[in-house]
């Protein structure tokens, strides 16, 4: 198996494995989470921006449309679990082979409403790994292009992209917004460690991924406690920065895979 095979199978595995994870982890642990009115729209309510007048026509077609969209989900979760999924507010940070596909399976999922965060721009050697970006989008940032399919794919969700790095002087700029949950899928360890101790201290809900690179065996992926993440190295580099800089030992899980790479990446 060549690099490029590995790579697309390990970013696919592991970006959705976090996709699934955040919406069976959110139906199973609801409890968790804040209440909300119910209603018959799956639509997100709230958005930063106040959303465009429709007539009540318009509303309507939009409606049977997106609950047309999502009949499989709702089939298998049941509506009122549907519903708390379409009302959720996910943060996503870091938007390469693992993040990419990771926002993607929550946009189709049903959650409507998405930040997508990140510095970089789409290379093409980023595209054998990348879940929607195509050549045309070469040279645009990767929070941009995913927002340009997203529209297209769920035009009725709130996409907001934020194109920069994480940093502890924007932390309320990109955790503002009370959401319900964020994924990390940063691949660098002290931008991590610096965005996992903020969600702990703003007590968001938050599920950080591991290294994914050179791997590609799904039945390896776990979802642990940061405390049992020894195995993987980043998790591992993670998890003693933590300690040792926020006291930080437990209570944040981490999907990684007991695989062991099968070869060094280009970086």
């Amino acid at each position: 198996m060549n690099v490029s095979t590995v790579r697309l199978c390990s970013s696919f595995v592991v970006g959705v494995a976090a996709g699934a994870g955040f919406v069976i982890f959110y139906n199973a642990n609801r409890s968790c989470f804040r209440r909300r009115a119910t209603g018959i729209t799956l639509l997100r309510r709230h958005s930063l921006s106040a959303p465009k007048e429709k007539s009540s026509v318009t509303a309507d077609v939009n409606d049977e449309i997106v609950a047309e969209q999502f009949t499989r989900n709702v089939q298998f979760f049941g509506i009122e679990a549907q519903k708390k999924v379409a009302d959720a507010f996910v943060v996503v940070i870091g938007l390469g082979g693992v993040g990419s596909h990771c926002a993607h399976m929550l946009l189709r999922s049903g959650v409507s409403n998405l930040r997508l965060v990140d510095f970089d721009l789409v290379s093409v050697s980023s595209l054998n790994r990348h879940a929607l970006a195509t050549r045309s989008d070469v040279g645009t940032s990767k929070a941009d292009c995913l927002k340009s399919h997203f529209e297209k794919i769920y035009p009725e969700a709130q996409i907001e992209a934020k194109v920069m790095l994480y940093e502890r002087s924007r932390e309320e700029l990109l955790l503002g917004g009370h959401p319900d949950f964020v994924v990390d899928c940063i691949d660098n360890v002290e931008t991590k460690v610096d965005l996992l101790a903020a969600c702990v201290r703003r007590n968001i809900q938050v599920i950080a991924c591991g290294g994914a690179g050179a791997k590609c065996d799904p039945t390896r992926i776990r979802l642990v406690d940061i405390a049992e993440s020894a195995v993987d190295p980043l998790a591992r580099a993670v998890r003693h920065r933590l300690k040792r800089e926020y006291r930080i030992e437990t209570g944040i899980w981490v999907l990684l895979s007991t695989e062991k790479p099968k070869c060094d990446l280009v970086r």
